[in-house]
């Protein structure tokens, strides 16, 4: 049950990105980014995690007009494929 949750709030996390230019998107990206690093905390150990903090650090970089919008695509689609692959694993 865990598993389904978090798929899909890897899925909302990486569809985020896509709300940077709404008035309420860069609050919904922090909010993103925030999850993404405490999910990922506690498995530092695990390439996943870090790939997902990766992400966050361009999220945040996304929201001070410092990222590229292709890397930006990039980690969205890496949140996206994980959370897709963790409901179809359960």
């Amino acid at each position: 049950m865990i598993v389904i949750l978090l798929g899909i709030l890897d899925i909302l996390a990486g569809l985020s990105i896509f709300t940077i230019n709404f008035s309420w998107g860069p609050t919904l990206i922090g909010f993103s980014s925030l999850y993404l690093i405490i999910k990922s905390l506690p498995f530092l150990k695990s390439i996943a995690s870090i790939i997902d903090i990766c992400a966050a650090a361009v999220f945040i970089f996304a929201l001070m007009d410092l990222a590229h919008t292709a890397l930006s695509a990039l980690a969205a689609l890496w949140l996206i494929q994980k959370g897709i692959f963790s409901l179809c694993s359960s």
